[in-house]
């Protein structure tokens, strides 16, 4: 646990704070008004107003909370004095280091959330805070973070007053007052309803938001009864959770309203109860968050959804037709057309046999674009396993698996020292299966192809390069390698089914990668795999 910094001027602001006499005082009705007003305007369950003495934080005021004093060393309003010109928000105290240990996260108390704007006096010295907590992860509108800082503001010129002359109190209650109105003004413009409702079900306070909903005005509204605004029907759905909040429990619902002036709504309440000093619940603070516009993007999403099964369906039904019903005709014929080959070939005219074997290629090439045309198309339900690739191993695999093929072409397979990298073996090896045949198969006349392997790591990626020394891509070319069945050579002289490419760039995407090229015609082309790095790890 990070204990805080002591301040720079810590002896003068103890001795700013002693000398207003505040420390230990009674209950006092003003600071609990504007304690409550804090928890009305931030929606939370607990908020105190609390000064930082040598060794412990002592709260003047307390609204959902017994205790009277903590430790200083626990305190997270000690962390908050040190910026007296910020409000601190900590969304998450889990996940801020100076608290993620802090007994008051960690421990039965398992607070969440805090909010803390520093009471600093005229002369610039941070006694302590207004702040608001809460047992669940919360956000704060930049409206209520303003207003606890005017909060904060008010009960400093609050604690000077005890202090001053009956004049000069009278003219620091009125700016008080018109501080308090300000206050509330600005609890009025945020975005979500608020209303605090007394213990008699009547409503004591509404803000601006409220009143645009239900299309009423502050009169009509305060003073009358829930019973009285939502009528008997509404009533008797509330009236139950109302219940539980008074006894104690945060009761958190959606439902859909129908608004005077809103219209139907679909909305988040939030009842939490209000406590006096003892501990007795006064009253409940309501919030009422408009969330019409996320259920829209939920149906929106599950439209999306559907679409998208009805896709996956149809992939299915596709890669059926591709894996059973086109390769069986296409067997058929293969087959058939072998056992003319080996049976009757002898048999039939020159020409036949010619004719023969334009069946027999073609039977072969088709089934060839089948078996690669069907491996694309199932890269979409491929589950990526990521794991430690060793280079250097999948280069020597390369070497053996593709050993006929450099024999036939004369070529060679080489690679300097390969790291390890994070990817998915089996669509690794295939990638780079597919770029090394590639420079074996597109050697210049005359010239035998050399394939070079070599890796580097820049930018967060490892990159993966793939070079050789045969015919290159015109420019005009290189801009469509990678579309599907694209080809730049005859079949005559480059079988191929114009999808490793492409297989190629959607292995890569899978990744969170990409793959680039650059060709030079007549001197070679360089194809590089970019493969992220896992987080954390250095570029």
């Amino acid at each position: 646990m990070q204990t805080a910094p002591i301040p720079h001027n810590e002896e003068q602001r103890l001795d700013r704070l002693r000398g207003l006499c505040i420390l230990d005082t009674l209950p006092q009705k003003a600071f609990d008004d504007l304690t409550a007003l804090a928890q009305v305007i931030c929606g939370m369950p607990v908020a105190l107003i609390s000064f930082i003495d040598r060794d412990r934080q002592w709260f003047k005021s307390r609204v959902g909370t017994e205790v009277t004093d903590i430790p200083r060393e626990l305190a997270f309003c000690s962390h908050a004095i040190l910026e007296p010109d910020k409000v601190m928000v900590v969304e998450d105290l889990r996940l801020d280091p100076r608290f993620l240990d802090n007994p008051l996260v960690t421990g039965p108390t398992s607070v969440r959330f805090y909010a803390g704007a520093p009471i600093i006096t005229h002369d610039g010295f941070a006694l302590g805070t207004v702040c608001v907590g809460d047992q669940m992860p919360r956000t704060l509108h930049s409206v209520q973070i303003c207003a606890l800082g005017r909060l904060a503001s008010l009960v400093a010129t609050l604690v000077e007053h005890q202090r001053m002359q009956r004049l000069e109190a009278v003219r620091n209650a009125r700016a008080a007052h018109e501080e308090h109105e300000e206050l509330i003004a600005m609890a009025a413009s945020g975005l979500d309803l608020h209303a605090y409702i007394d213990a008699d079900g009547v409503y004591r306070h509404v803000n601006q938001t409220f009143l645009n909903y239900v299309g009423a005005t502050r009169d009509e509204v305060i003073g009358a009864t829930m019973k009285e605004r939502l009528g008997e029907v509404t009533y008797s759905l509330v009236g139950a959770r109302m219940e539980r909040v008074l006894a104690g429990e945060t009761v958190i619902y959606q439902r859909i309203s129908q608004f005077k002036a809103a219209g139907r709504r679909h909305m988040e309440i939030t009842l939490l109860p209000v406590r006096d000093p003892n501990g007795l619940v006064t009253g409940v603070v309501m919030r009422g968050r408009d969330i019409q516009e996320l259920k829209n993007k939920e149906i929106q999403l599950g439209e999306t959804i559907a679409r998208l099964e009805k896709k996956t369906l149809e992939q299915e039904r596709f890669i059926h037709i591709l894996s059973h019903d086109l390769r069986e005709p296409v067997n058929a014929i293969n087959n058939f057309a072998s056992l003319l080959q080996d049976d009757h070939a002898h048999a039939l005219p020159t020409e036949a046999q010619r004719y023969l074997g334009f069946v027999r290629a073609g039977g072969q090439r088709l089934a060839r674009s089948l078996d690669d045309l069907l491996r694309y198309v199932r890269l979409d339900r491929h589950r990526l396993a990521r794991a430690p690739v060793d280079m250097a191993e999948l280069a020597r695999q390369l070497r053996d698996d593709l050993g006929a093929t450099l024999e036939q072409s004369q070529g060679s397979l080489e690679w300097e020292a390969l790291p390890t990298v994070q990817a998915d073996a089996p669509l690794l090896h295939l990638v780079l299966k597919h770029l090394v045949s590639n420079g074996l198969a597109f050697a210049r006349p005359g010239v035998a192809p050399v394939v070079r392997v070599r890796a580097t790591r820049e930018n967060g990626f490892d990159l993966i390069h793939v070079e050789d020394n045969g015919l290159g891509i015109a420019d005009e070319h290189q801009a469509c390698v990678f579309d599907m069945f694209k080809r730049l050579h005859p079949r005559k002289t480059h079988p191929g089914t114009g999808l490793g490419l492409s297989t190629c760039r959607r292995i890569a995407a899978l990744h969170g990668g990409h793959v680039s090229m650059t060709s030079t015609p007549g001197v070679g082309s360089r194809f590089t795999l970019h493969l992220p790095l896992p987080h954390g790890t250095p570029s």
